[in-house]
């Protein structure tokens, strides 16, 4: 029997994330044509796996340990890790792994696809200049995970050669039973649940669900999944505002596609993002959204059955959540039919393989 070529997915830290999270769900899918291995540039096996315990269910999952700042001792080990796992097939994901990636497999004739997961960083000249830098010196296949992605890279001054969706793991996101999901995570039975997941930081705007509270029926209660530097000052304000009773912080949730199942509405109202998996996570469990209008969201979102935001219109926000919620037309079969055709798993994966493949079908 032959033995499946050998897929390294390099990342710059394998930290709890949309980013990683998708890294994994397109792994799930392309075991069954390659070995596939997590490589982490950054932090400690031991304490990643803590932090994460879904990590520590991985077959192959390393990391280099990369001290701060520029490491050639990393490009030194990364190459021998390459050689010594005969690895033919290199994804990497942002500026860190593009580089190291890159010139860690210089000569090695190892077929190298690069994805770019937001712009953020190109306001930064230096990052700017190390990515076209890259992108020309390795040649790797330069894929974007959103067509405005896409156009920031090439404003920019980078090649951009293909655009692919993220995608999310279809089987394990799906309806279910909304109260036996609500007693699992001890909320209660006969309210409206509004719910986000996310990272508590000021980015995020939490706060704006949290205010909408205020002028919403006593009926809706808000959920709040996650972790960050804006959790007490998020739980202060809902003391301050006076419905503390109606919000319920759950901090991580590591099995969120159940609690999505226990929604009425999920809503994002950032001020910026890029492409966030949470928005298709929640269709796919049959749950309407409300985003903001930022980043690639118009294009992750039904709008038929939910709903865009102006960035900062908090009258939309809550007139969005109130009319959503008096909705009880809800179809998730439809839901989950614009998340297959907008992000599903295993369409991600067959463009990938044709990528490693070097073809460029979704130019």
């Amino acid at each position: 029997m032959m033995s499946k070529p050998v897929l390294v997915q390099l990342v710059q830290k394998m930290v709890v994330g949309g980013l990683e999270a998708m890294v994994m769900t397109l792994g799930d899918q392309l075991e069954r044509d390659y070995q596939v291995h997590y490589l982490s540039l950054e932090g400690d096996k031991q304490q990643l796996v803590a932090d994460w315990p879904v990590l520590g269910r991985l077959q192959r999952f390393e990391t280099l340990a990369k001290p701060q700042g520029v490491s050639v001792s990393t490009v030194v080990a990364l190459r021998q890790w390459l050689r010594r796992h005969r690895v033919q097939y290199l994804h990497t994901h942002h500026v860190g792994p593009l580089l190291y990636g890159g010139a860690a497999s210089v000569g090695l004739g190892i077929s190298h696809v690069h994805t770019h997961h937001d712009g953020w960083s190109l306001a930064m000249p230096r990052v700017k200049m190390m990515t076209r830098s890259a992108l020309r010196l390795f040649a790797p296949i330069s894929v974007a995970d959103a067509p405005l992605v896409a156009d920031q890279f090439r404003q920019a001054g980078c090649r951009i050669d293909c655009v692919v969706n993220n995608g999310i793991a279809m089987g394990r996101f799906t309806p279910g039973n909304s109260q036996r999901a609500r007693r699992h995570f001890g909320l209660p039975l006969d309210v409206d649940l509004v719910g986000t997941v996310c990272r508590l930081e000021k980015i995020k705007r939490v706060d704006r669900l949290i205010r909408a509270l205020v002028a919403l029926p006593e009926r809706v209660h808000l959920v709040v999944a996650g972790e960050g530097s804006e959790r007490v000052s998020l739980e202060q304000l809902a003391r301050q505002l006076g419905v503390q009773q109606r919000c319920h912080f759950l901090g991580r949730v590591d099995d969120v596609h159940r609690l999505y199942r226990a929604l009425n509405l999920f809503g994002l109202v950032s001020d910026n993002e890029g492409a966030p998996m949470s928005l298709l996570e929640a269709q796919a469990c049959g749950v309407p959204v409300i985003a903001s209008d930022v980043g690639n969201c118009r294009h992750m979102v039904c709008t038929n059955m939910g709903r865009m935001v102006a960035l900062g219109a908090q009258s939309e926000v809550i007139d969005g959540i109130d009319q959503l919620l008096r909705r009880r037309d809800r179809h998730p079969a439809k839901l989950r039919q614009f998340v297959r055709q907008t992000g599903s798993d295993r369409v991600m994966a067959n463009h990938y393989h044709t990528l490693f493949q070097r073809e460029l079908p979704c130019c």
